[in-house]
């Protein structure tokens, strides 16, 4: 029986420019249901990461402890500068916009991103996330 969640990324998008991600991504999380409403909701939420100085913070909760594995860490998500929670935003998210969101994150350039969207996906909505590519260690 094949499953029925399963996101196959293709590591070649990850040279690609923001729009090929974006529509690969956005492609992706429409056969799972996802509206043009959350898609838009997620452009917001990357705005207010950027905003609030934020992109480099575990804001999905995840973060990878230097080599034992990944861990929940949802108080690391705080912005230095304007100390704006950006996991508690996250998380106050509707869930189709979390789960638009971290399908957004796969296909990003940025391997903690891609390895905390890979992490949220799987715990917390039952996705099984397969990386295929060259190089690729199809986890």
């Amino acid at each position: 029986m094949a499953n029925e969640k399963l996101i196959v990324v293709d590591e070649s998008m990850f040279g690609q420019d923001a729009a090929a991600k974006t529509a690969e991504a956005n492609k992706v999380a429409r056969k799972f249901g996802i509206d043009d409403k959350a898609l838009a909701a997620v452009e917001d939420f990357k705005q207010a990461l950027a905003d609030n100085n934020a992109w480099d913070l575990p804001f999905m909760g995840y973060v990878n402890e230097d080599g034992y594995g990944y861990a929940y860490v949802p108080d690391r998500a705080v912005s230095p500068t304007t100390g704006w929670d950006a996991h508690k935003a996250f998380k106050e998210l509707p869930e189709d916009v979390q789960t638009a969101f971290a399908i957004r994150m796969l296909f990003t350039h940025r391997d903690v991103d891609r390895y905390g969207a890979d992490v949220f996906l799987h715990y917390e909505r039952g996705f099984v996330v397969r990386f295929e590519g060259p190089g690729s260690n199809n986890y």
